[in-house]
């Protein structure tokens, strides 16, 4: 990857921020590291939405090496206090630091921590691999999951290979050249990256109380853009459970772990309506009990497909639980995934789910 030719890009990082005293500094931390692996022009824009603790103090203190921080403090008022606001604003802000077209404009979380080499990679897809947008993966940490109990890491890490065999299903199904495989479904404010002009041309971020950051890749290719979902562009996101956005990841966490084991699992379904969850109903929906059988069914079906005479795309692993920290692995060794079959998402072990079917 040669990075001198992205470095006259600038790059401005939308940052919205909701009582976050305890992970913001390790946010920050993350941005400027990556920053600094770019070595070109970023501002990292955040904004601190109806906070009532140390978010603001936090932000009012930080100094960065690498990227130049801007902040402000904002209350979202009636209707307007929801997370597709506080992105909406944390962007056009953010958008405000950009001047050419091809800049490039990139979100993410204030629970998260952004891999090193997040800014370069989702800078490479867009100036070299001919997106116009990107949708990184996010995952969370072994550790975090770990904390969460035994009995809620089998569960997590279940969806984690279900929806780890979906994703291969989908691209061997719609292959796409814009979109090849090694890819995932993911699409999250955790990691978000346009171009200047593709968000101008969209009008801005859609601004639905939730699930605002499916609706502005939806609005993407509405325009016309091209999305890639590359799977060595990276972050690390909360395993928590008790969340700032209601709707968002932490209340499925939540859901996933109280619930009964022959409840249903929500927008997360039994084959063949798992492939084509848009037309699926509410029957199709899985429950823990059945889930271990939809893995072994998905397993069968690729196994299948990868025996069959045409070519078919690379293939894929379905490997138990790792003994070690998997999350941090990758972490210490970027290349990783370069050589490496991954899903996508936010959970399991060693590849995390789809967000695509997530609960929001």
């Amino acid at each position: 990857m040669n990075i001198q030719r992205l470095k006259h890009r600038r790059v401005a990082v939308a940052l919205p921020a909701k009582d976050e005293e305890d992970r913001l500094p390790a946010c920050l931390a993350a941005l400027d590291v990556a920053a600094g692996r770019f070595g070109g022009s970023v501002a990292i824009v955040a904004v601190a939405n109806n906070c009532t603790d140390r978010t603001v103090a936090c932000l009012r203190s930080t100094r960065l090496r690498h990227a130049v921080l801007h902040w402000s403090a904002v209350s979202l008022i009636g209707e307007h206090r929801h997370a597709g606001w506080a992105r909406r604003l944390a962007l056009d802000t953010a958008a405000d630091h950009l001047i050419d077209t091809t800049d490039v404009l990139m979100s993410t979380d204030a629970d998260t921590e952004v891999a090193p080499d997040w800014l370069i990679r989702s800078l490479w897809h867009i100036h070299t691999g001919g997106a116009d947008a990107v949708a990184g993966r996010a995952l969370t940490r072994r550790t975090e999951r770990a904390a969460l109990g035994s009995d809620a890491m089998r569960r997590l890490n279940m969806l984690g290979r279900y929806y780890t065999a979906l994703d291969w299903l989908r691209a061997d199904r719609e292959p796409t050249s814009d979109d090849i495989w090694p890819r995932h479904y993911y699409e999250g404010g955790a990691s978000i990256a346009l171009t200047l002009d593709l968000y101008r041309r969209i009008g801005g971020a859609p601004t639905p109380p939730v699930a605002e950051d499916r609706a502005l890749f939806d609005a993407v290719r509405r325009a016309g853009g091209r999305v890639r979902h590359p799977v060595d562009v990276r972050v690390f996101t909360s395993g928590r459970t008790e969340g700032r956005a209601p709707g968002g990841m932490a209340d499925a966490f939540a859901q996933w772990i109280a619930q009964g084991e022959d409840e249903p699992l929500h927008e997360t379904y039994a084959f063949p309506a798992a492939l084509t969850p848009a037309q699926a109903r509410s029957e199709d929906r899985l429950s823990f009990r059945t889930l271990g059988g939809a893995i072994d069914r998905a397993g069968a079906m690729i196994r299948a497909r990868q025996s069959a005479p045409t070519p078919q795309i690379e293939p894929i692993l379905l490997p138990p639980l790792l003994d070690h920290d998997a999350d941090i692995g990758r972490e210490r060794n970027p290349q990783f995934l370069d050589r490496g079959i991954a899903g996508l998402g936010v959970i399991g072990v060693p590849e995390p789910v789809d967000e695509q079917q997530m609960p929001t």
